[in-house]
């Protein structure tokens, strides 16, 4: 009996707290706000979980740990050479043509894999991560979905854009582009201050929150499988250097898991070659890129499947700040002209002159917008889905964040931050003698990182 009410008791605590987590969720207030009103709701309900039942608490966290499971990651590390050829590939992937300077190691025939996936990625997979992020994740957006390249120079700019990325790799774009927003962030800042025309700059970094950002439930099983294949990876990849697990477990934050990690022998681990540390390091990001491919394919399938699931209209998924319309309206007509479906929309875009009038006719009536000199209306849309067709919109919800999220993870964790992986990455590359250069770097990077979210913060 006793039992029996500590767990009734229990369940009520954890629904009371949901409740309060939902109604917050559902009040009128910035993301920021929320964002704030919800850590502190969490990180109490986290030290009344630690006093109850004693569970470890660490900076706010809890730490569910146990030794569960790696009799099965032992397993599987014995295909040493599968593993090893497999971070080795996604190592080019990350650094490029600069793996031959950095991570002597990584064999040609790796190399040369590596090379080629990059060039794929960055012909396929790059132009795509923007807008399907902005159909599930509550993004900001400029108005801009393509940039027209014209005659001459300009012809030059993407197949040089393509030779760079092969020649530095994901994770050297992702920090330049950082430290790139940063100083557009700063610029503005000082127009703002001493006068000047100012445009809005958009945040480079953002917090990715279950039920503000993006959906609640495809956002927190993309978040676990996200956690999930990075640290099973570090923890496979340890085991192929032969160094040994101490515990794995999860990092729960209230009721959310916002971690997962594995312990392996740090002691160990840094007696082990440059090549070990850098596999089990890179194992990680490694796994999400991986996923990230995989949920792409998956994507791409279903969105390509005949099921007769598109309605009239055409769903807005983004808008550009300071329109009429927003995330989530219906286009029924433009101007009069009915929209049977996402072709027909597409049919009359291609119509649409430079700084003209449209009229939209929306669920919530008619809206009047123009467009800019380039034809531009400032939004993004998708095909609307009939709502018999609830699976479909979870699966690719659910697709389309275990495709951005990933590859979002897996890139921002190579960044030259402390308690990123890329700064363990970008001081074994360097070595002892050019120290001072990973300093200078990891300041800018860490300096670059915090003015990219004041934006976020601020607004």
């Amino acid at each position: 009996m006793p039992l029996l009410i500590s767990t009734m008791f229990a369940v009520m605590v954890f629904l009371i707290v949901l409740g309060a987590f939902l109604t917050i969720l559902s009040l009128p207030l910035s993301d920021v706000q929320k964002f704030f009103a919800e850590v502190l709701l969490l990180a109490g309900y986290s030290y009344y979980l630690h006093k109850k039942y004693k569970i470890e608490f660490y900076y706010g966290m809890l730490m569910l740990k146990t030794k569960e499971g790696l009799g099965e990651i032992d397993r599987i590390a014995k295909h040493a050479k599968f593993w090893q050829h497999f971070i080795d590939t996604f190592t080019v992937l990350a650094y490029g043509m600069l793996t031959l300077l950095f991570f002597k190691h990584v064999k040609l025939r790796d190399f040369i894999q590596g090379l080629l996936l990059l060039f794929v990625v960055s012909l396929f997979i790059l132009p795509s991560i923007y807008p399907i992020a902005l159909s599930v994740i509550g993004l900001p957006y400029d108005g801009v979905t393509k940039v027209k390249v014209g005659g001459g120079a300009d012809e030059l700019v993407f197949p040089l854009m393509i030779a760079g990325i092969l020649l530095v790799g994901l994770a050297t774009v992702v920090t330049l582009g950082l430290i790139y927003q940063a100083v557009l962030t700063l610029y503005n800042i000082y127009l703002n201050t001493f006068g000047g025309a100012a445009h809005a700059i958009q945040p480079g970094a953002y917090l990715i929150l279950p039920g503000i950002n993006i959906p609640f439930i495809e956002g927190v099983i993309a978040l676990l499988l996200l956690l999930f294949v990075h640290e099973l990876t570090h923890a496979i990849l340890s085991r192929v250097a032969r160094v040994p697990l101490n515990s794995a477990g999860i990092l729960l934050f209230g009721f959310i898991p916002i971690g997962a990690f594995v312990d392996p022998s740090e002691k160990i681990l840094i007696k082990k070659s440059k090549a070990e540390q850098v596999r089990v390091i890179v194992g990680g990001s490694a796994a999400n890129y991986a996923l990230s491919l995989f949920s792409f394919i998956l994507l791409i399938a279903l969105l390509s499947l005949p099921l007769g699931a598109y309605d009239s209209g055409v769903y807005i998924t983004a808008a550009k700040e300071g329109l009429p319309v927003q995330k989530g309206d219906v286009i029924l007509a433009i101007n009069g002209t009915y929209l049977a479906d996402y072709d027909a929309y597409l049919n009359y875009k291609e119509t649409i002159q430079p700084n003209s009038t449209l009229v939209l006719t929306t669920q919530r009536g008619n809206i009047t917008v123009n467009t800019d000199e380039n034809a531009y209306i400032g939004l993004m849309v998708q095909p609307r889905i009939k709502s018999s067709y609830s699976w479909y919109i979870f699966l690719r919800n659910l697709f389309a964040l275990l495709f951005t999220l990933n590859f979002f993870v897996g890139s921002f964790n190579l960044l030259p931050i402390p308690l990123f992986d890329g700064h363990r990455l970008l001081d074994l590359a360097l070595g002892e003698k050019l120290k001072p250069i990973l300093n200078i770097i990891t300041i800018a990077s860490s300096l670059s990182f915090i003015v990219a979210l004041l934006p976020w913060l601020l607004k």
